[in-house]
């Protein structure tokens, strides 16, 4: 489950654009390779999924115990986890806009 609070997390904000019929089969292949091939990894905490509602953009918001094990992470040579998420992410003709690395800095909660 994501946790967001100061200083707790590595966070990683990837953002892609795609046809709208190819949106939610983007989000259910990749969560499925992550289950497979990313879940167990060493510092690594959650994958949330965003879906504009004009069905153009997904955003994954990716949690990580530290910037360290996410570097482990994209330099380990998960050359699988890679080649098949690069291979889903041609197939739905998605666009990767964006992928920019974050901390918490301040959390406002109404619990």
């Amino acid at each position: 489950m994501p946790t967001i609070a100061k200083n707790k997390r590595f966070t990683v904000l990837v953002e892609w654009g795609v046809d709208s019929q190819y949106q939610q089969e983007l989000i259910d292949a990749i969560c499925d390779l992550i289950e497979q091939h990313i879940k167990s990894d060493i510092g690594f905490v959650s994958a949330s999924f965003h879906a504009s509602e004009d069905g153009r953009r997904v955003i994954n918001y990716g949690q990580w115990h530290s910037k360290e094990d996410w570097s482990k992470f994209r330099s380990s040579g998960n050359d699988e986890a890679t080649a098949a998420i690069a291979a889903v992410i041609s197939r739905c003709g998605a666009k990767t806009l964006k992928v920019e690395t974050f901390r918490v800095d301040r959390v406002i909660e109404n619990i």
